[in-house]
């Protein structure tokens, strides 16, 4: 059985052990800023502390960090324990769907449900959430969350730790600028250009 570590010890995390157990992996614990008595596998230090597989080298880690607020600690995450030697690969869940030329970027998990379909690009640390839609010929910079229910259209293009909320949905073609923030249940139909908080249908900037 494949052992790994999971980083993280929120509800995001406990989705992403289910789906790391129904692919095989023995989870060995988490590392998280405090322990989680929700957790079912052992807190092994806090985010940063250096793990080690049984043969004393840094082993298979899985980024279990999906809070709407943690982009930076994610990207400062990955990028840690990827510098510590870890193999930090891209997971696909049991029930998702991600065709066989998708490009997956060191560290993206897809989720339940999700799809991601032809000619799409993520770069590294992607999470496509539960049942998130992700059409044809997309790309993704690195650290973005598309939440649960958010549907991309064909050929979108998000800039680097983008945030894209539960249930937004943004039309064929458009670019989201990095760092913006599209709200639940947004729709955007046009480019977005500066960063901030995008809301409404049409999806405008609030801040």
């Amino acid at each position: 059985m494949k052992q790994c570590f999971v980083i993280g010890g929120g509800g995001h995390a406990r989705v992403l052990l289910h789906g790391l157990r129904g692919l095989g992996w023995q989870v060995a614990g988490y590392v998280a800023q405090e322990p989680s008595s929700a957790m079912p596998v052992p807190w092994l230090g806090q985010d940063r502390c250096r793990l080690a597989s049984p043969e004393g080298l840094p082993g298979v880690a899985f980024l279990g960090v999906g809070m709407v607020t943690s982009a930076p600690w994610r990207r400062a995450l990955l990028e840690a324990f990827l510098a510590q030697g870890f193999d930090l690969p891209p997971l696909i869940t049991h029930n998702a769907m991600v065709h066989d030329d998708v490009k997956l970027g060191d560290g993206s998990v897809i989720l339940d449900g999700a799809v991601v379909v032809t000619g799409s690009r993520l770069g590294r640390g992607c999470l496509i959430n539960t049942r998130a839609v992700v059409d044809h010929d997309c790309v993704l910079g690195d650290n973005v969350h598309v939440a649960c229910g958010a549907t991309l259209s064909g050929g979108v293009r998000l800039g680097a730790d983008v945030m894209i909320g539960t249930g937004a949905n943004l039309i064929q073609g458009v670019e989201v600028c990095a760092g913006a923030v599209i709200g639940a249940g947004a729709t955007v139909v046009g480019d977005v250009t500066r960063p901030g908080v995008y809301l409404g249908t049409p999806a405008r900037r609030r801040q």
